[in-house]
This record gives structure tokens, C-alpha cells and sequence, in this order.
């Protein structure tokens, strides 16, 4: 048996417990094959599933929320293992980074923080089918996306089937039964330590695994698609079991969940499973084909949305927000590339300027390139190395972002007003213009209802910002505003400020001392 006995905060600490019984993977409404009860002297407790590993033994995984000395005690249906007690001395995660530093990301309000506070902004790809590619192919396409400056990928766990899909799996997830269905409870310890290692890489380069649990791609090559609900859940239960201790995961239910058949029920029967059996809170969405789900579910913790024209129109995603009342990812808005497919062939000029009108509307968006390789795959299906023009200019407007700091920009009088300003009221605002607007721009900000208002003798700066060249260009002035009105707010004094013509443009304004 191995018990750890120290670790640090947020880190994963496994306990690995020999069994002399058969494996177990429970039903949801069966006992674990082992659960940890942890206690702080603070109050804090915490209950963690175990999981059998196919070794004849339970593993536990468990991250510490707060420092000090943890006790633990054990309930299995193993007689060896009930009862077992422990105690574990965390440390501070000194000299950690990303969420191993912070914890884990979770929706707070209309943004995403870790679980301390310090915020966090998704910058996504996407390469579904990226876990049934070779390890070689992993490792380079985490590298390459760390490299440019994405945060979060979005894979599925269950293979991929159909177009630009060229690879067939090594290993399947469960074993076979005898009539060629699938053994749920009877997981294959080979491919969900695939997973492990997968998830393991993707914190390292501190990108967060966003992990699409069940299937609407299997297209009946390999009958995933038609595991019953008990099934879905048995395998659910041993996924959350395995990974739910690592800080840098999301849990998305299904990408186009309306592809399969199945009643809004189910979905949130499963939904409300991974909920109550992740004791760590991770972001978890369902994502939509044509069919939007009602994202105000209480197990949904932020709304995850495929609809390209919010991301076109200036305001569009800011319904989303006001209908939900949850952090918005428009997390398929087409992807750049040269297919013919209409999803597939967006210019990157084109899905840049869906991430800026994505941002000026309060919320986020998912990149993807779906560039034809020479084994017929694309990356957002199978990974390897970008070769679109936007992943640069994405890392730009991250660092614009991070420059403004924040919890999130929110949209000012997004109801009323026309330019769709986005901020944090009284103290720093972005406009973006795109590539159609006139020669010159006249200083002036909306006045919101909340945040800090406007006040005449309040100073600010502008900077003219080139969203494709990357370039940004302070004005040679300073704007007073001298006309403060209910709604809107003016710098009349002041000169109005040039526009580059052709050049798609946003303007980032920041107060003055």
C-alpha cells in the first residue's frame, strides 16, 4: 500500500491500495470500490472516490484545498481496505505555477477565476481526437499550442468517427462483451492511463484539459454512441474518479449533444452525476449542434455555445449572458482553413475579428484550424502543428486583456448603446471598430450603471490598436472629459483621433491618475 504522507496545495497525492476482490465499478447508486473521507481542523471535509486501476487495486487521487495536517479515513466494500486511517501534512505550493499554484478554474460570475482568485482568461483550441493519436503527435501538438499561447484545449475522451478522420484507435476505453457490445464496468486500465498521461502533459505546459465526456461523433463505427444510461454512468463515475483531482480540468458534458437521441432528461441526469461526484467544482457546460440547451441548469456552470453569427454581429453574445446569467465561451464560431466545408474555411483575418467581437461583447471564444494535412486529417480532429495566421494575433489580444487586468470586461450599457463598449467602468474601456469605420473617432465613453461612474476633470488615454498587425499606438494626447451626461460622456476639448482606413482597429482606453 502506498499512503502519501505530505504533499503541497492543489497537488495530486495518490493513494494506491492492493485488493484481493473482484474490480469494481459501481453503479451510480452503489457503493465506490474505495472512498476517502478527508477532515481540517478548520471544518473543511471532503469525500473522494476511488477508482479500480485494473491491478488488483484501488487508487484514490486527491488535491489538498488548504494547507496544514488533513485526516483521512477509509470506506470500501474491501474488507482489507474499510477502515484504514490516515493523516497528511500539506505544504504551501511554494514555487508552483498555473493552477497548481491557484487551484482550480471556476465560473465566477460572468468570468472564470482560479480557485483563489486570481482570474483566468480562455484562450481555447480544439482537437477532438487528439488522445487516439500517437504519443509522439500528443506531445507535439501540446507543445505547439503551449508555444502559442493557448490556455485550454478541448478533446474528446471516446473516438472520433467520420470525416478527416484517419486513424484508428490502438486501444478502445472498455472491453468488449460477448455479444460485441461494451463492458462498462469493465474499463481498459491501458487507455484511461493514456488519458492520465494526456491530461498530465497538458497541466505541465499549463493548458487547461477541457475533457468532452461522452460521444455524438462515433457515427455507429464503434456503438459508444449506444451505451444505455447506466453504462454512460458506470464509465462517467470511474472518468470523474480519475481526474477530477487535477486543478486544470473542465468537464463538458458532449460536443453537439443535439446529434444524439436522447431526452433533455438523461443529459442532466448525467450532468447532476458529474456534479455530485466532483468534490473540486470544475467548470462543466454541454455544447450545442442547432439545438441550444437551456444553459440555466443548476449543474451547468457556464454556457458553452456553437453559433458563428454571435461572433460576427457586435452585441449578439451579450444575449447569451443576459438570458443564462452565466459566463459565455462561444466555443465553435468555424474554424480557419482551406476546406470546403462551410465550418472549415474561415479566413484568419476572419476568426480574429470573431475573437475581438466576442470579447467586446463580455464574453470568450474557442479557436480551431481545420488546414487539410497530408494524411488527409485536419489538427482540429487529429493536432500536430498550426499553420494558420490567427494563433499570433490571438496571444496579442490575450495580452491586451492581461495588460488590463481585472476579473473581466464588462459590456457598459450594453442594452442601449451602439458601440458595444466593453470595461471596467471608470478606470479602463475597449472599443472595437473592426476594418469598417470612418477616419477619425470623437472621445467618448457610455456611463453605465455599474462600477465607478464618470466624472467631469477625469483624464484618460487612448491607444489605437491594429488587431492584425499587432501594433499599438499611443495618441499624443490626454482627454478630459468636460460633458458628463446620463448616459454618455464626452472630451469635447480634444481633438478627435485618427484612424488608420484599411486597418481593423480597437481603441483601448485607460484612466489617468
Amino acid at each position: 500500500m502506498t499512503f502519501p504522507t505530505r504533499t503541497t496545495r492543489w497537488h495530486v497525492a495518490e493513494f494506491r491500495l492492493p485488493t484481493s476482490g473482484p474490480r469494481i465499478v459501481p453503479a451510480p447508486s452503489a457503493r465506490p470500490p474505495i472512498l476517502l473521507r478527508f477532515s481540517h481542523p478548520s471544518g473543511l471535509a471532503m469525500a473522494v472516490e476511488g477508482f479500480d486501476d485494473g491491478d488488483g487495486g484501488c487508487v484514490v487521487r486527491w488535491a489538498a484545498p488548504e494547507e496544514g495536517r488533513w485526516e483521512w479515513n477509509a470506506e470500501s466494500p474491501h474488507p482489507e481496505l474499510d477502515g484504514l486511517t490516515g493523516v497528511v501534512d500539506v505544504d504551501p505550493a511554494v514555487g508552483a505555477a498555473g493552477s497548481h499554484a491557484h487551484g482550480p478554474v471556476r465560473a465566477v460570475g460572468f468570468h472564470f477565476a482560479h480557485a483563489d482568485g486570481t482570474p483566468f482568461r480562455p484562450f481555447g483550441s480544439t482537437a477532438y481526437n487528439l488522445l487516439h493519436q500517437s504519443d509522439d503527435a500528443i506531445r507535439e501538438t501540446i507543445d505547439d499550442l503551449a508555444a502559442a499561447g493557448f490556455n485550454k484545449l478541448r478533446f474528446m475522451v471516446f473516438p472520433q468517427a467520420g470525416d478527416y478522420v484517419v486513424r484508428t484507435p490502438e486501444v478502445m476505453p472498455l472491453e468488449r462483451t460477448a455479444d460485441g457490445g461494451w463492458d462498462a464496468s469493465r474499463p481498459v486500465p491501458e487507455f484511461f492511463r493514456r488519458l492520465d498521461r494526456t491530461v498530465e502533459l497538458l497541466g505541465a505546459a499549463g493548458i487547461q484539459a477541457e475533457v468532452l465526456l461522452l460521444d455524438a461523433y462515433d457515427n455507429d463505427a464503434y456503438g459508444l454512441n449506444r451505451l444505455t444510461e447506466d453504462e454512460d454512468a458506470r464509465y462517467l463515475r470511474h472518468v470523474v474518479a480519475r481526474l477530477a483531482a487535477h486543478p486544470h480540468v473542465w468537464w463538458s458534458l458532449c460536443n453537439e449533444y443535439d446529434l444524439l437521441d436522447r431526452p433533455d432528461e438523461r443529459w442532466d441526469r448525467a450532468g447532476e452525476l458529474v456534479r455530485a461526484l466532483d468534490p473540486y467544482d470544475h467548470p462543466r457546460s454541454i455544447h450545442n449542434w442547432r439545438r441550444l440547451y437551456d444553459n440555466r441548469r443548476p449543474w451547468i456552470t457556464h454556457s458553452s455555445i456553437q453559433q458563428g453569427q454571435a461572433a460576427d454581429d457586435a452585441g449578439r453574445v451579450g444575449l447569451f449572458r443576459d438570458v443564462y446569467g452565466k459566463a459565455v465561451i462561444l466555443d465553435e464560431i468555424c474554424y480557419e482553413g482551406d476546406i470546403a466545408l462551410r465550418w472549415g474555411r474561415l479566413t484568419g483575418r476572419q476568426l480574429v475579428h470573431r475573437f475581438w467581437t466576442t470579447i467586446c461583447g463580455g464574453a470568450y471564444a474557442s479557436h480551431g484550424e481545420s488546414f487539410e494535412r497530408e494524411d488527409g486529417s485536419l489538427h482540429m480532429v487529429a493536432g500536430g502543428r498550426l499553420q494558420g495566421e490567427s494563433p499570433r494575433r490571438l496571444a496579442f489580444l490575450r495580452s491586451i486583456l492581461d495588460e488590463i487586468g481585472g476579473a473581466g470586461l464588462e459590456p457598459v450599457d450594453s442594452w442601449w448603446d451602439d458601440e458595444f463598449v466593453v470595461g471596467i467602468p471608470g478606470r479602463a474601456y475597449l472599443r472595437y471598430l473592426g476594418d469598417t469605420h470612418p477616419g477619425g473617432w470623437t472621445f467618448r465613453l457610455p456611463q453605465g450603471l455599474l462600477g465607478e461612474r464618470l466624472e467631469p476633470g477625469q483624464r484618460y488615454a487612448v491607444d489605437v490598436i491594429d488587431t492584425w498587425e499587432m501594433t499599438v499606438a499611443p495618441v499624443d494626447a490626454v482627454f478630459e472629459l468636460d460633458e458628463v451626461g446620463r448616459n454618455e460622456s464626452y472630451a469635447r476639448a480634444a481633438e478627435p483621433v485618427a484612424l488608420p482606413p484599411t486597418a481593423p482597429v480597437a481603441l483601448r482606453i485607460r484612466r489617468l491618475p
